[in-house]
């Protein structure tokens, strides 16, 4: 998006992503709609739409949309460890929002949405880490669980280490937590409330490919995250 298309689309506050701003997120986001429509049609849009891992939320992780590069054995294990039977997803309601995920008030949603993760951390197995199983938890609760990959992780790394230090002084057994990448995007969300509100109407107004249902359907979460593209 050049000069021109950024002015033709108009003004939003700024956003502050892990300590930089984005100045004018509105074109941004519309940057991102404009460059990646088919992750945001095959993926995002799928986001919360089964309550459990099905071969098709694998499918939308990979290429051309999310390049997760999940194998047929990987795939496999996935779908079982998912599956409505076996899987904890009452931890969580399909709606839970990040925001509300206070990493610093014990038994909240916080540790709630880490017992989630738990279950596909403990016994993945070699190949799946943090991005896979991430891209696959964002598409159950996608206002909930960060896509964690590289750059966001790297992005949010000072912010991450700062959120733990401050979660650990008030909840010392949380000390093994160097990191705490969840907990400083959920400040990031809770400060740009009145911000990603406007940017979310704004986007609801333009008469662009995508950008009044992306505002329907994306979640906050998923906005913060282009913006770290952005940043």
């Amino acid at each position: 998006m050049d000069e021109h298309d950024a002015c033709e689309v108009g003004q939003t506050a700024p956003i502050e992503v892990a300590g930089r701003t984005i100045g004018n997120p509105l074109p941004a986001v519309i940057a991102y709609l404009k460059e990646h429509p088919g992750t945001v049609t095959h993926y995002d849009f799928v986001a919360g739409t089964s309550g459990e891992v099905t071969a098709g939320l694998i499918k939308a992780t990979r290429m051309p949309w999310m390049a997760s590069r999940i194998s047929a054995r990987e795939e496999a294990w996935f779908i079982e460890r998912g599956s409505a039977r076996r899987a904890p997803w009452d931890l969580v309601a399909p709606h839970a929002l990040l925001r509300d995920a206070d990493a610093a008030q014990p038994a909240g949603l916080y540790d709630r949405a880490s017992a989630l993760w738990d279950h596909f951390w403990t016994g993945r197995p070699k190949g799946v880490a943090v991005a896979k199983v991430s891209k696959v938890l964002y598409l159950m609760r996608p206002a909930l669980f960060p896509i964690l990959d590289r750059r966001l992780r790297s992005f949010y790394g000072p912010a991450a280490k700062a959120a733990a230090r401050d979660v650990v002084s008030r909840r010392p057994e949380l000390a093994a937590y160097k990191r705490m990448t969840w907990e400083a995007v959920r400040r990031d969300l809770l400060s740009n409330e009145t911000a990603l509100r406007e940017l979310r109407d704004a986007l609801r107004e333009i008469d662009r490919p995508l950008a009044s249902e992306a505002s329907a359907k994306l979640s906050d979460l998923r906005f913060l995250d282009m913006l770290v593209w952005a940043a």
